[in-house]
């Protein structure tokens, strides 16, 4: 008898391309990222070598934005290509999806003849297995850990046992071990815990930051005020992350893999890091929708920063068409394989959304309101499900402190946000679609 995977599998049409035509996609997702967590965000005070080379040496989104700020939603999100209110796959409160209604991109990615390889955080209600995995050879099943012997499986059928060691450096061995052996080509999902709390660093990676003052090294677009906030070790944590990314492109380099591979780095959602008392994500401020975002590689021929904002949805469609597979159903993004071949493309706006209106996730302790967002270079607007609105010059003022939604001035920035938004919830059957 066929297994749920092998029936969803053979239930596609999508034709098996020439492996050598294809390149190896990898995929990774660090956890709740500060936007200006990288040396290459402009951030003087944090070292993170490897990423810095990377985003340099590919393409870096600088307005790259996080299609839902929270973990479990963020990774249905990047299983599927839609959106959470298409999905079912809404907050942390709601982690179980419509996984099976419509096959996952990495199911089509399998299909297609790529070996897909699931490492790391999981956090999502179906297995691996069920969402198009070939194998897991070590992951977290839930959505935090100690980063000290934590307790992770091996293999998609394996249970819950203590493993040694420093959790970004087991999840990294395993990737690493992982690419050895993999089949031609392969897609690999490697999604880190760090920087998420509780956080834990070694001397080895806190020994950048000595001497320094913790609230002195804040990211430079970090708005004064709110609450402390320990960025000596959020750093560090960073830093060994940045080292565990090093290691595993070196691997790729020795293979001889890294020529005719993709690296997606992104984050899973930002992190407001004390800014209006908050240290968490969710909220509509960029400081929690806005994510470290490059895609980096030997088969990315773009260079530099693009100012175009783009969200993490997009990346999704972007696997498909470099693997150069027709979608199996519309996806919610866009594809950015022009900005990976020219650094250059046509994107105006990116989107943003939160649809739980419980007190979902966290430690929160009141309820988020739903809302909607767009983001272009310079402006953001938010809708809520109360239909109030709101308008943001991110460029002017990146603390988001002056409301701009009655500036008659800005009449025409409006109308031309609001209906940019309308289309875009039009066109993935949006039922905020009733809040405009």
């Amino acid at each position: 008898m066929l297994t749920r995977r092998e029936l969803l599998l053979a239930s596609l049409t999508v034709a098996p391309l020439r492996a050598a035509s294809k390149p190896n996609i990898v995929f990774v997702f660090s956890d709740d990222h500060h936007f200006q967590c990288l040396g290459a965000a402009g951030n003087p005070h944090i070292h993170t070598p490897n990423l810095d080379r990377l985003a340099k040496d590919g393409v870096f989104f600088t307005n790259g934005i996080i299609s839902t700020s929270q973990c479990a939603p963020s990774r249905g999100i990047m299983l599927t290509g839609r959106e959470i209110y298409q999905t079912g796959l809404i907050s942390n409160g709601q982690i179980r999806f419509q996984h099976n209604v419509n096959p996952t991109a990495i199911a089509q990615l399998a299909q297609a003849g790529y070996d897909t390889i699931h490492v790391g955080k999981w956090h999502i209600g179906p297995e691996p297995g069920e969402c198009g995995f070939a194998r897991s050879p070590l992951w977290l099943r839930g959505g935090g850990s100690v980063y000290r012997d934590p307790k992770l499986r091996r293999g998609q059928q394996g249970k819950d046992e203590t493993v040694p060691g420093h959790i970004t450096d087991l999840f990294t061995d395993a990737a690493i071990a992982a690419t050895k052996e993999a089949k031609q080509p392969f897609f690999l999902w490697l999604t880190y815990n760090a920087p998420h709390t509780p956080l834990y660093a070694t001397e080895k990676y806190r020994r950048h930051y000595e001497g320094k003052d913790s609230q002195q090294i804040a990211p430079p677009l970090h708005p004064p005020g709110g609450s402390r906030f320990d960025w000596i070790t959020y750093y560090s944590v960073i830093t060994h992350l940045d080292e565990a990314v090093g290691r595993l492109v070196a691997a790729l380099k020795a293979q001889g893999q890294w020529e005719n591979t993709v690296l997606f780095f992104i984050g899973d959602n930002g992190y407001m890091a004390g800014t209006r008392n908050w240290k968490g994500k969710v909220y509509q401020w960029d400081e929690s929708v806005r994510v470290p975002y490059f895609v980096s590689g030997g088969a990315v021929k773009g260079r530099g920063k693009v100012d175009d904002p783009v969200a993490s949805v997009d990346a999704v469609a972007t696997w498909l068409d470099v693997a150069g597979i027709k979608p199996a159903h519309a996806l919610a993004g866009r594809s950015l394989r022009s900005y990976l071949e020219t650094g250059k493309g046509k994107l105006d706006a990116a989107f943003s959304s939160w649809d739980d209106p419980r007190a979902e996730g966290l430690s929160a302790k009141v309820a988020i309101e739903p809302y909607r967002l767009i983001r272009t270079k310079r402006h953001k607007l938010v809708v809520f499900a109360s239909k109030k609105q709101s308008l943001f010059d991110c460029v002017a003022d990146p603390g988001e402190t002056n409301d701009l939604i009655a500036d008659s001035k800005l009449q025409s920035v409006r109308d031309d946000l609001r209906k940019k938004l309308r289309a875009r919830m039009q066109a993935t059957s949006d039922h905020a679609i009733a809040w405009l």
